[in-house]
């Protein structure tokens, strides 16, 4: 396969694992939140959001896709609980209930009383089905899925912004959006799922790439990779940025997973609810197949000691992502937000740490 192609797979896979959940989410009510401020507020949100990840990613990819690498200055049981901590919170206890809950906002346009636990237990079927086979991952994500989801979310925007009435004037100082926005970042939590990206992002670049290539040519490929995927983040970041801004007015008293729904009906009318539903379910599940599959191998790998099958932590995993997601989103964005308030810089000093670290990583196994 050549260079060229490798790429563009990587880079368009990265694109969608890192955008799911709340990506449709948050970028829409920093909008509304800021309105004309909101460009100072995107810049905040591109640091904590796709710079801070991208360098994630990175350090990762430098330690030759190896955790237990990228996490050896933390020693062994230090290494182990917060790797075990950020699983966690990015799998059955975090994001994948909540991939579940934005994509079913988008379907409750086509089926307003439609259960919410019956449309999670499809989701999670489905969830099961994309990830029994592992290896196939990055192809299934930046080859199949990602298309769906930039046609989608290029309807929304160029639809939205289109027919977008003008913004409204708020006094909110340019300091104050741009820390808001450095903020709400943190909510996306892709830090923490930047580690698990480049698992399987580096794997795939060593298996694309073959025997030849040494580890500076893997990482220039990370790096080229990195620069597609975060470059169509920040795009479609000022879009939905944008568009929460505009619409701002129309989306007071709704819940903020309401606010894509919203924009959609006013611009697309009769074609919204299809076209969101697609998209949110699309963006959800590749971010949910990422995080379920990384989850799943180290429950079977490094708690279970393979002593169970990797199906059935497969299967358990995602019963327990169901569970939940009956919390609701607001309990679980509650919960999530403390943690992240303390926990989040923290992960960004290390990440850069470890992008410039130089101590020699052990054999390239991706844990």
């Amino acid at each position: 396969m050549s260079n060229t192609r490798i790429v563009l797979t990587a880079g368009f896979a990265m694109f969608s694992m890192f955008f799911g959940s709340g990506n449709l989410v948050f970028p829409l009510v920093a909008g509304y939140k800021t309105q004309c401020m909101f460009s100072y507020t995107l810049v905040g949100w591109i640091i904590t959001a796709v710079i801070v990840p991208f360098i994630g990613v990175l350090g990762f990819i430098r330690s030759e896709g190896n955790r237990d690498a990228y996490y050896a200055n933390l020693g062994k049981i230090g290494a182990f609980s917060v790797v075990l901590f950020i699983f966690m919170l990015v799998g059955p206890f975090g994001i994948i209930p909540r991939c579940m809950l934005v994509s079913f906002g988008g379907f409750r346009l086509m089926y307003p009383e439609f259960p919410v636990w019956v449309f999670s237990g499809l989701f999670g079927l489905a969830l099961i089905a994309l990830s029994w086979e592992k290896n196939r991952l990055v192809e299934i994500i930046g080859v199949f899925l990602t298309p769906f989801k930039l046609g989608g979310l290029a309807i929304l925007i160029i639809a939205g912004l289109w027919l977008a009435p003008e913004i409204e004037h708020v006094a909110t100082p340019a300091k104050e959006c741009f820390g808001y926005g450095l903020k709400i970042g943190y909510q996306t939590m892709d830090l923490m799922g930047a580690t698990l990206i480049a698992c399987s992002i580096y794997e795939y670049l060593r298996k694309q790439a073959g025997p030849s290539f040494g580890k500076k040519e893997l990482f220039k490929l990370g790096v080229l990779s990195s620069m597609l995927g975060g470059g169509i983040l920040c795009v479609v970041y000022y879009g939905f940025m944008a568009l929460g801004a505009h619409y701002a007015p129309d989306l007071v008293g709704l819940k903020q997973v309401q606010f894509l729904a919203a924009i959609a009906q006013k611009t697309l009318g009769n074609y919204s609810a299809m076209v969101v539903s697609v998209t949110l379910a699309v963006s959800c599940l590749a971010t949910a197949t990422l995080v379920t599959t990384m989850w799943t191998d180290f429950l079977y790998k490094d708690i279970l000691r393979k002593r169970v099958s990797s199906h059935v932590c497969l299967i358990v995993s995602v019963c327990v992502a169901f569970g939940t997601s009956l919390l609701g989103f607001k309990k679980i964005m509650s919960f999530l937000g403390g943690i992240l308030e303390w926990l989040y810089p923290l992960m960004i000093i290390y990440a850069i740490y470890k992008l410039f670290d130089k101590k020699k990583s052990p054999s390239p196994v991706c844990a």
